[in-house]
C-alpha cells in the first residue's frame, strides 16, 4: 500500500513539474495557425521606413516559439506605426541583425481578425536588395517543422545561413 502511495505521489509531482514547461513552449495565440484555415487572408503590400525593432513575448503566436520579433514601420500615408510580426525570434535573428533603423522596407503581409488594425504578419520582406521569404504559399512559416528554407538556405531551429 505504501509503495502504491509513493508511486502515485511521484506521478502527481512529475505532472506538476512537467505541466508548466509544456505551456511555456507554446505561443499565446490561437491553437491552430492560419495555414490550416480553408480561406486564406488577402496579402497586402506595405512600403515604409523602419522605425524600430522589438523582440519579446508575442501575444498572437500560434507556434511553439513564445518569443517573437516585430518590426515597426512608418508609411508615407500615415504617421501611425505599423506593427509587422516577423516570426519566431530564433528564426529571423540573422536577418533582423542586418536591418538598420530608417531604411526603406517592402513587406508582403496579411491580417487576421484577432489583430489590431495596425498589426500585420509578414509573408515576405525586401530591403536593400535582400528578400526574406518567411511563409510559403499556404502562409505556413518555413521554420515550422524544420523544413528546408527556400533558395537552398538551410533553415531550422538554429536559423538560416546567408
Amino acid at each position: 500500500m505504501r509503495t502504491y502511495l509513493k508511486i502515485a505521489g511521484l506521478l502527481t509531482g512529475s505532472l506538476f513539474l512537467l505541466n508548466p514547461s509544456l505551456f511555456a513552449q507554446k505561443g499565446m495565440g490561437n491553437s491552430t495557425g492560419i495555414a490550416r484555415e480553408f480561406e486564406q487572408p488577402e496579402i497586402e503590400l506595405i512600403f515604409g521606413r523602419l522605425d524600430h525593432i522589438k523582440t519579446g513575448p508575442c501575444e498572437h503566436a500560434t507556434g511553439y516559439a513564445y518569443i517573437g520579433t516585430h518590426i515597426f514601420i512608418k508609411t508615407d500615408q500615415s504617421d501611425e506605426l505599423i506593427n509587422i510580426h516577423l516570426g519566431a525570434a530564433y528564426a529571423v535573428k540573422s536577418f533582423v541583425d542586418e536591418l538598420e533603423i530608417g531604411e526603406e522596407i517592402s513587406i508582403q503581409a496579411f491580417r487576421t481578425d484577432e489583430l489590431q488594425p495596425q498589426d500585420f504578419i509578414a509573408k515576405e520582406i525586401t530591403t536593400n536588395g535582400r528578400t526574406l521569404q518567411l511563409r510559403d504559399e499556404n502562409l505556413r512559416p518555413f521554420w515550422a517543422g524544420d523544413r528546408s528554407f527556400p533558395q537552398n538556405q538551410k533553415f531550422g531551429r538554429r536559423g538560416y545561413r546567408w
